[in-house]
């Protein structure tokens, strides 16, 4: 997928957000217990964000215009197909921040709000520090959106082959996540 430039018109470099967007309280309580950098999709009312939780050093770095590649894979393991996002900013080019987020087509909220993506003509990111403040948003351009729609077409077909009853979707995210590098 060809590498996206991001846009930041309401940002300005060594500035808050000039709308800081509040965490819901469950998810403010589940990324409290998630240590390191963590990524993952949020359903909202404008779209399916990304929300991630990093170091405050780390989201300073990410101010400013960049490329920024969003890769959309599909491993197919017997347990249940893994959609696995991986998101490369490069505001360092020598030490590009990756990031990973993975989506359970058997369940119906994460497969809605991955389906969301492909109607979005731009991706959101809101970036929050260690103590879960909003420090930076980015709006970048999604020009590749049938890419999108094709794996959840596939990753859904497969979804349907495997008994319910043998779904593992952990199981298939460990075996992906082992063998596996950002």
């Amino acid at each position: 997928m060809p590498n996206d430039r991001e846009r930041e018109p309401s940002n300005r470099p060594g500035s808050e957000p000039l709308t800081p967007v509040p965490l819901t309280p469950e998810l403010a309580d589940f990324l409290r217990t998630q240590s390191g950098i963590t990524c993952l999709t949020q359903a909202s009312d404008r779209g399916t964000l990304y929300v991630v939780k990093a170091p405050e050093r780390e989201i300073a770095s990410l101010r400013g215009t960049f490329p920024i590649r969003f890769r959309h894979e599909l491993h197919d393991h017997p347990a249940a197909p893994v959609i696995r996002t991986v998101i490369t900013l490069y505001d360092n080019p020598r030490r590009p921040l990756a990031l990973e987020t993975f989506t359970n087509v058997g369940d119906a909220a994460q497969r809605e709000d991955y389906a969301r993506l492909a109607t979005q003509e731009e991706l959101l990111m809101l970036f929050y520090d260690e103590q879960l403040r909003h420090r930076l948003s980015k709006r970048i351009p999604h020009p590749n959106r049938d890419a999108l729609v094709a794996v959840l077409s596939r990753a859904h077909a497969l979804a349907v082959t495997i008994p319910t009853d043998r779904f593992d979707f952990d199981r298939a995210k460990a075996a992906v996540l082992a063998r596996t590098r950002l």
